[in-house]
């Protein structure tokens, strides 16, 4: 017993050792050894959350990380920094003083950026903005200024980039302007309570259009749940920038609210990322001037000639019109060759294109300077109606002659002048009403002031830039305000007129098959009324009928809109995504009915619910409203060609950045 009482205690405390230095193993083990990501990440000192729809900066060497397939957030754990270009890894980032690896993974698109912490982020030497995707976020101002970015070229920047918002503080405001202190060219730096730190390299020109600036808000403080070990990699987090009906239906069908949304957007982009000129004029500062006067206009809604609910705002419109008047200037180009060039056509449905080039060509006109130094707006002097006439190979389908021919106008006076150049056309404007308008203008004058008849948000019109020109039929250039005018409200017995080419487009022919034939003897829809002296039976209809129906043809604007307004019928538009004319500054809603192409079998539901206390003041609107859609062949105030200029000259004046 004694004996084996000994071996029992060395057998005993052996496989206590082994038990020792097997628990001893196992915590080694889960320490060092690679383990699954639940357990892996207990012990992790960095994690990069991934949210969905957006993609890390931080990647490995064969591809950037992708959202996760499922829709929700991961923790994914990332030790390291790998830089894609080569297979050795990059060391660890200091969250203040690191710079990151010469080339980044791919950001994706709608990726945004990281918010600046209080402390100004270090240089990002060789950041490549290639890589930048379309609708990438830039981050919210910090307390301090970021350090300047070496090379980094936003040339390559694309569309939709978001700005960084403006900081809380707000500008001074701009002083009266005493012109003779201003010097030509010479660059005035904009007010602001602090200046921003240098962004050398930085070419601010090619700068898209349709750019939304962010809301101002303060940076979030680091979780101080999240720890960082010595010099590890901070933890960068992206947030998708989700905006509010960013993006039209998905039935692609974008509402006049929705229109307006979108032009107070852009305007609040193009305050800030419009492009600026290659160097500042006495006119640019001129500009900056008026656009501080007119956002601070004084309320004036008592004026006889304007009535206040027609309009947007109706003291700032005043204001803006009244500097119009004062300090307007235009150069026109004198270069180019008839019949494309400087020769208007006055009659038909393409004449509005036709009277403005003959009245801004006139040799008496007031807003036309013949120095180009002096000029606030450049004018191109073509007819897009003689473009198509002259250029076009009939059933050859094909624009690009047309195109041609305006890209070598472009480069014939940009290598003449230094006008286009200085500011890649965004001070240049044209006013055209042929249908193929938008798309001859799109790329070579993408930066410029476009009036267009064919204002369709499909087709590229921006808002805030572009403008829509009012369509107008004139049948006698040198009456064209005869027979202007219709019966009074109580004298109106027809509820809603059309007539029109019946297989002008897709629209018209499911008019017809609703209401047309005399389905409805309150509705008197027709095809092709017969040709009578003088038109006397459409223009009779137009002047009984408490509506006019415009209904789109082969494209979305109707000379019908204001031949409505012109015999004192409300407008009934029926055309989706179609900009109606001066829509920057007129309340389209306060005196017209916009149906939805889906909504034609509903057409006489939808008016008879019209009370008539309410159609009675949308039809005295409409005579208020009319001014603005006459021709005069000596132009008065408030009427056609002033209503485009001032659309043309409102939203340069909002797109002026120096």
């Amino acid at each position: 017993m004694s004996r084996e009482f000994p071996w029992l205690w060395k057998v005993e405390s052996r496989r206590f050792l082994w038990l020792l230095g097997l628990t001893f193993a196992l915590i080694v083990t889960f320490q060092y050894m690679e383990l699954p990501y639940a357990i892996s990440s207990i012990f992790s000192s960095t994690k990069i959350p991934i949210s969905r729809n957006s993609t890390s900066l931080i990647g490995d060497s064969t591809s950037a990380m992708a959202p996760s397939p499922g829709g929700d957030d991961e923790e994914v754990e990332v030790d390291q920094i790998f830089d894609s270009s080569v297979n050795s890894s990059a060391p660890a980032i200091s969250p203040i003083t690191a710079t990151l690896p010469p080339l980044l993974p791919t950001l994706k698109e709608n990726a945004t950026a990281p918010a600046p912490s209080a402390k100004s982020p270090a240089a990002l030497p060789g950041l490549k903005p290639s890589l930048v995707k379309e609708n990438a976020t830039a981050p919210a101002p910090s307390a301090k200024p970021p350090a300047a970015l070496p090379g980094l070229n936003p040339s390559l920047v694309k569309e939709n980039a978001t700005a960084p918002a403006p900081s809380a503080e707000a500008p001074a405001a701009l002083p009266d302007l005493n012109p003779s202190l201003v010097k030509e060219n010479a660059t005035a730096p904009v007010a602001s309570a602090k200046a921003p730190v240098a962004l050398p390299g930085i070419n601010p020109f090619p700068v898209k259009e349709n750019v939304t600036l962010p809301t101002t808000s303060k940076v979030p403080e680091r979780s101080p749940t999240k720890k960082h070990v010595g010099d590890a990699s901070p933890i960068v987090r992206f947030v998708p920038d989700v905006k509010e009906n960013a993006k039209m239906p998905d039935s692609g069908v974008m509402s006049i609210a929705e229109m307006s949304k979108q032009l107070r957007q852009n305007r609040i982009s193009h305050n800030r990322l419009a492009k600026k000129p290659k160097w500042v004029t006495k006119p640019d500062l001129e500009l900056l001037q008026a656009k501080y006067d007119i956002e601070n206009a004084p309320i004036d809604d008592k004026d006889p000639l304007l009535y206040a609910p027609l309009y947007r705002n109706v003291s700032m419109f005043k204001r803006s019109y009244e500097l119009m008047e004062k300090i307007l200037k235009v150069y026109a180009y004198k270069e180019g060759n008839k019949p494309i060039m400087h020769s208007p056509i006055l009659r038909g449905i393409y004449a509005s294109e036709g009277w403005f080039m003959n009245i801004i060509e006139s040799n008496n006109n007031k807003f036309v300077t013949k120095d180009p130094a002096k000029a606030h707006l450049f004018y191109l002097p073509f007819s897009s109606r003689m473009l198509e006439v002259t250029l076009y190979v009939q059933d050859s389908h094909s624009h690009r002659n047309l195109i041609k021919y305006l890209k070598d106008y472009i480069d014939f006076i940009s290598a003449k002048y230094p006008f286009w150049n200085r500011t890649s056309g965004a001070d240049h404007f044209l006013a055209a009403c042929h249908d193929w308008a938008p798309s001859e203008t799109r790329t070579h004058m993408a930066k410029s002031i476009r009036a267009l008849c064919n204002s369709d948000v499909k087709e590229g019109f921006v808002f805030g830039k572009d403008t829509s020109l009012p369509e107008t039929f004139v049948r006698d250039p040198k009456k064209p305000l005869s027979n202007m005018g219709g019966k009074s409200a109580n004298q109106r017995p027809i509820l809603a007129f059309f007539a029109g080419k019946p297989d002008h487009g897709y629209l018209r022919p499911i008019l017809l098959s609703y209401w047309g034939k005399n389905k409805d003897p309150d509705l008197k829809i027709f095809g092709k009324l017969p040709r009578t002296k003088g038109n006397k039976n459409y223009l009779q209809f137009m002047k009984t009928s408490k509506y006019c129906i415009c209904a789109k043809g082969f494209e979305v604007n109707s000379p019908r809109v204001v031949e409505a307004i012109f015999y004192d019928c409300v407008p009934v538009i029926i055309s989706d995504n179609f900009v109606p004319p001066f829509f920057e500054v007129l309340n389209w809603e306060s005196f017209a009915i916009f149906i939805p192409e889906k909504d034609i079998p509903n057409l006489k539901k939808i008016l008879m619910s019209i009370p008539e206390r309410q159609y009675r003041s949308m039809q005295m609107r409409v005579k208020k409203v009319q001014k603005h859609f006459l021709w005069h062949a000596k132009p008065e105030k408030y009427d056609m060609f002033h209503m485009i200029l001032h659309s043309i000259w409102y939203n340069r004046v909002f797109q002026i950045s120096v």
